[in-house]
């Protein structure tokens, strides 16, 4: 306990992990595509030790000094290509309780620990790391001093080349333990003495290039390092540093041609091994799963409750940090037991599958903060199921460090995906705010047009947010409580990206945040308690959810409809409510308030299609519009107790081409839905009085025999200084930005059913968008 308070005092940050996968059969390579191949080394190359001046530094490291040291280009490491290293990192005779983090050098530190070791422990760790631009790694010390010897067991390749491979996870199993026989002799291995293994047979196949091991030095009586090579070859480079008492640690070993390694005992006393398989890394580029880089803290008890003795947590890895909610074969996760007051272990493994019968992975012991690396599978909705295997409460830290990427389709651009609009709020001493327009071209481009005058749409100008990346659908637009839009939009790769306004007015926005996710359709933006949340549908039919608040925002499971297209939503008076189509051709719905989505309810199988419309009226009562496979458009509104009736209204026999789009009128409260018509024409259809829920005949906006729709319509309200109106916004077959302007009423006498609404409609084109940036 003495200990525990001295870290907490000295504000150690700290995090490791454990490791359980579950056994999988090697896929076409996300690797061959994306990069992400392993290469193992045959001996581990050092690239930093302050004993002698290896990277560049001789002498201990002091508090709170950071140290770059050069990475590519030493030894066998590429000077190029390269998206990551794998290192082990140790200290040596450190002063005080203190901890290492390590980031790529040129780029801010993360946050996150790597090593923590009590004064005068020799301990190390493994973790994953990038280079800097500069090809070097940042290291930095906490507190008193210590000297840092730092290897390298492999590096990871940005692209595919003859060499290297990916990774397949398997189920957590104990290969070695010397204390029972298993996988070698039942017998401890002398002080100096070496242990050939095979560890290739049902788990591992043949010709496997490198293994991914948890290993353990149990009931040490001695401290000592262990050098695990490839079976005939030598190097008295540590693998694995330990302490008296039991320790643990990850290394990925390259393996002989005949599938074994050679662990030599480096201490001065005989020791027991335990060896427990995590994955294996194939010899091909194109299998296996492809690392991708991914860092921050998941995990912290710290901040809720500590785990009980024998005690687990479910929390959820993917869907956080950038990462997909689908395709990840294993995490990357550094996992810690902070400050224990007993010994014991931590075990973690997939939610939904068995506890494996192994050993622990990441080993504790009293007063003595410690934990390992890991790499393990994620379950059901990306959850993984920690147990502490201590006699006492504890608390825990887990960082991640990376991912391993199975295949994932590559999603084809939309062509003609619909045009988004949004008013901001105004800026100070403005009266109105200026209009915003998104769309996804036909290449992939997101541009955003910024109307600085709200009367003047030839005051719009375009920027193109994408630059060489690739997205497909339509964005999704919306003003967050802050006054400032956000935007939204699904990347090549099914993640959802984000970027948001510098300011309320600006033309300028954010750098992209990749959000994760690998959604099937494209994305909505809704605010809920102040937050601006992004829904979207996997290509299982589940309806994701992420809201950026909490250690590390999640990708949230809503519940699984087997929904498709993208969901719609519109607020009610504590919260929203969710529309959305699933396969069977039924219109689903569900509250969500105060982080809780209701029971789902269908509005009926009318085989309906694409995305549906809806229209808020006063006492929050929703009216829904939703095309069917015919391409008739029907809808329902609820009654005054919040039910929707059993039956759809018809309107009409018109067929829609495509989805459409509605708006209650800010003049007259009569709602208008506008759809786009098999020859290209904006066709509208109005309520015929308040409330009535009688719509008249469908009928052009504009009469024009050349307008030619290729993009559904959107609807985007507005103020401009002739009061409240809202634009029809389309693009035609010449890839043009069209807007319909509603125009204010002059008087209701005589009008035409296509007028009903008050006004007609002025056509206006929005600039031509720049070729590039």
């Amino acid at each position: 306990m003495k200990l525990r308070n001295m870290l907490a005092a000295l504000g150690l940050v700290l995090a490791l992990g454990a490791v359980d996968l579950a056994q999988s059969t090697p896929a076409g390579a996300d690797a061959a595509g994306l990069g992400g191949d392993f290469v193992p080394f045959s001996a581990p190359i050092v690239v930093m030790d302050t004993r002698d001046g290896t990277g560049g530094f001789t002498g201990k490291v002091g508090a709170d000094v950071t140290k770059a040291f050069p990475v590519l280009g030493v030894g066998s490491i590429p000077a190029t290509g390269v998206s990551a290293v794998l290192l082990k990192v140790a200290t040596v005779d450190p002063t005080a309780g203190t901890y290492l983090r390590l980031w790529p050098d040129g780029q801010s530190d993360p946050g996150i620990t790597m090593l923590t070791v009590a004064a005068g422990q020799d301990m190390s760790n493994a973790l994953t790391v990038a280079p800097g631009p500069s090809g070097k790694v940042v290291v930095s010390n906490a507190n008193g001093s210590t000297h840092v010897v730092i290897v390298a067991q492999g590096y990871f390749r940005t692209t595919v080349a003859s060499t290297g491979g990916g990774f397949v996870p398997v189920t957590q199993t104990k290969v070695v333990d010397t204390r029972t026989g298993v996988g070698t002799t039942e017998a401890k291995i002398a002080a100096g003495a070496t242990r050939t293994i095979s560890l290739t047979g049902s788990l591992v196949p043949a010709g496997a290039a490198a293994v991914a091991i948890g290993i353990c030095v149990p009931s040490a009586t001695d401290a000592g390092y262990l050098t695990v090579l490839p079976a005939g070859t030598s190097s008295s480079r540590s693998t694995f540093n330990f302490e008296t008492g039991t320790s643990s640690s990850f290394a990925a070993v390259k393996l002989s041609s005949a599938g074994q390694i050679t662990v030599t005992n480096r201490s001065s006393a005989a020791v027991d091994l335990v060896i427990v398989m995590e994955g294996y890394f194939t010899a091909s580029p194109t299998t296996g799963a492809g690392f991708r880089l991914a860092t921050g803290r998941i995990l912290d008890t710290r901040q809720t409750t500590a785990i009980p003795a024998n005690g687990t947590i479910d929390f959820q890895l993917t869907g956080r940090l950038g990462m997909p909610t689908r395709g990840v074969a294993a995490v990357v996760v550094n996992l810690s037991a902070v400050g224990p007051t007993g010994t014991g272990w931590l075990r973690m493994w997939p939610v939904g599958s068995s506890e494996a019968p192994a050993a622990g992975q990441a080993h504790f012991n009293a007063d003595s903060t410690s934990g390992s690396l890991v790499i393990v599978k994620p379950g059901t909705d990306g959850k993984v199921r920690l147990r502490n295997g201590g006699s006492t409460a504890i608390d825990v830290v887990a960082d991640v460090q990376g991912y391993f990427a199975d295949p994932i389709p590559v999603a084809p651009v939309e062509a003609y995906a619909p045009t988004v609009g949004v008013q901001a709020a105004p800026v100070a001493g403005a009266s109105l705010g200026t209009v915003d327009y998104a769309f996804t071209d036909n290449i992939g481009r997101v541009l955003i047009g910024h109307q600085t005058d709200v009367d003047n749409f030839g005051s719009v100008q375009w920027t193109v947010m994408s630059g060489n990346e690739a997205f497909t659908g339509r964005p999704a637009l919306t003003k967050a409580a802050s006054g400032k839009l956000e935007l939204a939009v699904r990347y090549s790769d099914s993640d959802i990206w984000s970027r948001g306004q510098t300011a309320v007015g600006a033309a300028t926005w954010t750098a992209w945040s990749d959000l994760g996710g690998s959604m099937a359709g494209s994305p909505t933006l809704a605010v809920t308690d102040g937050l601006t949340s992004a829904l979207a549908v996997d290509a299982d039919g589940k309806l994701w959810m992420r809201t950026p608040s909490g250690l590390a925002p999640a990708w949230r499971n809503l519940g699984d409809k087997n929904l498709t297209g993208t969901p719609v939503t519109a607020a009610t008076r504590d919260g929203i409510r969710v529309f959305a189509v699933d396969t069977d051709g039924a219109v689903q719905t569900a509250t969500y308030t105060g982080g809780i989505l209701s029971a789902w309810t269908s509005l009926g199988d009318v085989d309906a299609t694409g995305t549906p419309a809806v229209v808020v009226s006063p006492g929050y009562r929703m009216r829904v519009f939703v095309r069917t496979a015919t391409g008739v458009v029907l809808t329902k509104q609820q009654d005054t107790t919040g039910v929707f009736p059993a039956e759809w209204t018809t309107l009409g026999a018109y067929q829609s081409a495509g989805s459409p789009s509605a708006v209650l009128d800010p003049v007259l409260g009569r709602t208008a839905v506008v759809t786009r018509s098999p020859d290209g024409q904006i066709m509208l259809a109005w309520e015929t009085a308040q409330g009535s829920g009688v719509f008249g005949d469908w009928s052009p906006a504009i009469p024009d025999l050349f307008e030619t729709a290729a993009a559904d319509p959107t609807l985007v309200p507005i103020t401009n200084t002739t009061g409240q109106t809202w634009l029809i916004l389309f693009r035609n077959t010449n890839n043009a930005n069209r807007i319909y302007e509603r125009q204010p009423v002059s008087g209701l006498a005589g009008l035409t059913s296509r007028t009903a609404g008050g006004g007609g409609f002025t056509a206006h084109t929005l600039p031509t968008p720049p070729v590039r940036d």
